[in-house]
């Protein structure tokens, strides 16, 4: 994990359609290796595309069952590939579940796990913006414990950038925090990370390599992210993913960026 050091923040953006959708229903397998949780989140990713085919985002469905298998997964440098989010005409920003039942198929044989899901689901009137170009470098794919994470970024339009780190056990807003506000990156302007007097120190209380997962948003406007609990700013990925779907595709851009602790 990253472990910040002191050396000497809502806004939702517009341009969108945001649907309600009631009784979007999920079924998954529970069979051989799938476990009952397993058939339990296939249920509610598949109650979820049934949401967006019911608000008629009905193309490139395969794209975000992409998404849904890399939330599972905690892999997503597919999905933030630029040709899958330029895909992406809208998003499941929340969902509740309003029921779900564990039953027999009298079919199969088999025992199918079976979720209902009430949604909000925003339809985007707007696309990526080609122009909006931004590079992250300098990290590593290996760091071992003590070290100080720093890299450079790059865009070809003035932004700001947020800085999410998913592990297998946590996520959080990384950046900005209570020592680094958000800072406007200009346009043409490489900049170095970290940005203040503060260094990010990389430590692994496992005695296994750790995976850390960065997610960077950049967005030409500040949008803040206020959704997180305690000085380390600790949340929940997929509420990480809802403010993401917020902000339209016109003005953000994200990249992602892997490493291990050892």
């Amino acid at each position: 994990m990253l472990v910040t050091a002191l050396h000497s923040h809502g806004l939702i953006v517009g341009g969108q359609e945001t649907i309600f959708i009631e009784g979007a229903k999920g079924v998954g397998v529970i069979a051989g290796r799938i476990s009952e949780s397993d058939a339990r989140r296939d249920a509610i990713n598949q109650a979820k595309i049934e949401a967006l085919r019911k608000a008629g985002v009905t193309e490139h469905l395969s794209s975000y069952e992409l998404l849904f298998t890399s939330e599972s997964d905690h892999d997503y440098s597919e999905f933030f590939s630029s040709d899958v989010q330029s895909e992406l005409q809208g998003a499941v920003q929340y969902y509740q579940i309003v029921d779900e039942q564990r039953k027999l198929n009298p079919y199969s044989n088999l025992f199918e796990y079976e979720v209902t899901i009430d949604a909000t689901v925003i339809k985007y009137t707007t696309r990526p913006d080609p122009a909006f170009i931004t590079k992250v470098k300098g990290i590593k794919g290996v760091y071992d414990r003590g070290e100080t994470l720093s890299f450079s970024v790059h865009s070809t339009k003035d932004c700001y950038l947020s800085i999410f780190n998913i592990t297998d056990n946590n996520a959080y807003l990384m950046y900005p925090n209570q020592w680094e506000v958000h800072q406007e990156i200009a346009a043409g302007e490489t900049k170095e990370f970290p940005f203040g007097f503060v260094e990010y120190y990389l430590d692994n209380s496992s005695s296994e390599p750790e995976v850390n997962r960065l997610i960077f948003v950049f967005t030409k406007e500040p949008v803040y992210f206020f959704q997180y609990e305690d000085e380390d700013q600790s949340t929940d990925a997929e509420i990480i993913f809802s403010w993401i779907y917020s902000i339209t595709p016109d003005i953000r851009r994200v990249d992602y960026h892997t490493f291990v602790i050892r």
